[in-house]
């Protein structure tokens, strides 16, 4: 105990004399990192041609059929690209459509990983009030997601509006896992969960044929599993006091995922009152309650053209 007291006496002075021994050592290694701090400095931030590097990215999308833009490119600590006031759109039929608009996007690579012989990368972004935040690794054509959205304001969101004529609120957090092929995706494999809260439908026109009320949903709990290219949903419910409903089924993955075919089983129990004002507005609504007191509904086709049976 002595002996180790009398070490932790001693360090002092044995650091001090290690310092003035090895003191030009230590000013030359100082200076080899303020060379490099300021070369990084210099170079990502004043002189990295961002321009030219977003230029070549939205032309990469456009050739996708995807109408890009992007008001300005910075830096990003450490070796990663933030662009602000991203806009994209979708051509389709002669006419665009808004896909994404986001205050901020940021790409961030994984320097480490390399050595591991996968890629990684970091995109955050933060749009419609909220964030979202997408860790993803390739390695050759597999690779790995994780993903967690927070507070996504859903009204904002443009594509429910445009391609399916829905107006909603509420807000959307989730939490995704996937692993699988770049090329096959057979081989989609994972799991997460969406919960939306207070979510709400103003008065829309489904597809732009159905005109449907006003309906309280509020609060969505959606967990889906991902096995062999296939999304189940299983025991998706909410209860509100408009209406209660269940969703359980699947989603076959297609590229493009607009192809994605749908088999998915939705049961619904409005008010009286709720039902009521859609057999009022809906002509062509139908449905008989089951003996349970539910609506049966079979949601097939695909994400990009749904049907509606009985």
């Amino acid at each position: 105990m002595n002996k180790i007291w009398q070490r932790i006496k001693a360090a002092p002075g044995v650091v001090r004399a290690f310092l003035v021994d090895q003191k030009w050592v230590i000013v030359k290694a100082a200076a080899y990192v303020v060379v490099v701090i300021s070369f990084y400095v210099v170079f990502l931030w004043f002189l990295f041609p961002y321009n030219a590097l977003t230029t070549r990215l939205v032309e990469r999308l456009r050739s996708r059929s995807l109408d890009v833009s992007v008001g300005s490119t910075t830096g990003a600590f450490p070796l990663g690209l933030k662009f602000h006031h991203v806009v994209v759109k979708k051509e389709s039929g002669g006419s665009e459509k808004d896909l994404l608009a986001a205050d901020e996007i940021e790409l961030i690579p994984g320097i480490l990983s390399i050595f591991r012989g996968w890629l990684s990368l970091s995109i955050m972004a933060r749009l419609y009030h909220g964030s979202i935040l997408f860790n993803i690794g390739l390695h050759k054509r597999d690779f790995a997601c994780n993903g967690v959205i927070k507070d996504i304001d859903i009204g904002m969101y443009p594509v429910l509006r445009s391609s399916y004529g829905l107006n909603m609120i509420g807000k959307l957090n989730a939490r995704l896992n996937i692993k699988g092929s770049m090329d096959n995706v057979a081989k989609d494999a994972g799991k997460g969960v969406m919960d939306m809260k207070a979510v709400a439908l103003e008065p829309s026109n489904l597809l732009g044929i159905l005109p449907l009320p006003k309906i309280d949903f509020g609060d969505i709990t959606l967990p889906v599993y991902i096995k062999d290219g296939r999304i189940d949903v299983q025991d998706a419910s909410q209860t509100s006091k408009d209406i209660n409903s269940q969703l359980d089924g699947s989603i076959m993955l297609m590229t493009p995922a607009g192809n994605s075919t749908l088999d998915l089983r939705l049961k619904f129990n409005p008010t009286p009152a709720l039902e009521a004002q859609i057999r009022k507005t809906v002509p062509l609504f139908m449905l008989t309650r089951a003996p349970s007191g539910y609506f049966n509904m079979h949601i097939t086709g695909n994400v990009s053209m749904p049907r509606f049976n009985q």
